[in-house]
Parts: C-alpha cells; sequence; structure tokens
C-alpha cells in the first residue's frame, strides 16, 4: 500500500513542502502562540519528517522562548505561517494541507491556555499541555 504524500505552500507560492503519510500527532492548539499567529485555535499534524520542495532559506524564523527548541517559521514575501519545528518533529498547518484525505485532529492540546473561548469538538481528548 503506497502512502499518501501531502503538499502545502504558503499564499503567495514561495515556500513549498511535502510530508508523506499520516502524522504522528493531528491536534487543536489552543495555546496562546497559535492564537497569536493565526487569529484561531490552530490545527497541527507533527511529522518525524517534513520535506522542503523550496524556499525554505526564504524563511523567518521565530523562537519566542531562546533555546527551547520550537521555532515558528513564516514566509518572509507573504507572512504565511509555513511549519514549527518542535524537538519531537515538525510541525505542518493541517488546514493548509492538499492531497489525499483531511487529516482530522483527534485532540485538543494546551486546552488550559484557552481562554473563555469554546472548544469546537469537545467530545475529543483535551489535553493542557503537549501530550
Amino acid at each position: 500500500m503506497t502512502e499518501v504524500t501531502r503538499t502545502w505552500s504558503c499564499m503567495c507560492g514561495a515556500f513549498e513542502a511535502k510530508v508523506i503519510g499520516d502524522p504522528a500527532l493531528a491536534c487543536w492548539c489552543h495555546c496562546q502562540s497559535c492564537r497569536k499567529q493565526t487569529g484561531a485555535a490552530m490545527q497541527l499534524g507533527v511529522w518525524s519528517d517534513v520535506e522542503i520542495v523550496k524556499g525554505g532559506d526564504d524563511l523567518i524564523g521565530f523562537e519566542k522562548t531562546p533555546g527551547s527548541g520550537v521555532i515558528r517559521n513564516s514566509c518572509a514575501k507573504c507572512g504565511s505561517f509555513c511549519y514549527k519545528i518542535l524537538p519531537s518533529g515538525k510541525v505542518a498547518p493541517l488546514g493548509a494541507l492538499e492531497g489525499g484525505p483531511t487529516v482530522k485532529p483527534t485532540c485538543h492540546i494546551f486546552v488550559a491556555d484557552k481562554g473563555d473561548q469554546d472548544v469546537m469538538f469537545p467530545e475529543l481528548p483535551q489535553h493542557d499541555a503537549f501530550p
């Protein structure tokens, strides 16, 4: 059986990447950083390997907590969130993926940080940190 390849790009097309297979974790993140970056609770998928197809050298990397190893990468041209690096793997924005079946989040993370916003899909497991 062939694994599904999914691609995504920034709004202007300067950045492109792909992942193969399903993520190790697919979640709705409610942390303040993701909410600030997107204006909403964000869907994230964690893969062990993200292949940058083009534009990787033209990204702006931001590490909110120096030394944490968590780096958010955005397109220097259009500002789109492209991917995030975690110590445990790389994160792709699930809503931007193209190709293959939709990857649906299976849990919520950083729920304690969500403020008073409602949680969509409350039946999914909820965690106060990264599981």
